[in-house]
């Protein structure tokens, strides 16, 4: 996460942390809601990373101001559609 003024941008990133090829599939999804009214946005995509990978999956900017609340979410999904990671961020 890195902020510039009222611009907030997000990378989201996984890291396969066994000694074997993962298959994932991601989703990020942002919401903020403010004076100026709601945005939401979500961003989702499939990706392998090799053992001991660690990998940018999806970017996102957000136009913030100091009274706004947002919500990121970031979830990383197996094979079998269960969730293998999770973080996320409220303001």
């Amino acid at each position: 996460m890195h902020q510039e003024g009222n611009m907030l941008t997000l990378i989201g990133e996984g890291q396969n942390n066994t000694s074997q090829p993962m298959r994932l599939r991601y989703e990020l999804l942002t919401s903020r809601q403010g004076k100026a009214g709601t945005s939401r946005n979500a961003q989702s995509g499939n990706v392998t990373l090799a053992p001991n990978q660690k990998a940018a999956l999806s970017q996102t900017s957000i136009n913030i101001s100091p009274s706004d609340h947002y919500q990121i979410h970031l979830r990383l999904f197996d094979s079998q559609d269960h969730v293998v990671a999770h973080d996320s961020l409220q303001q």
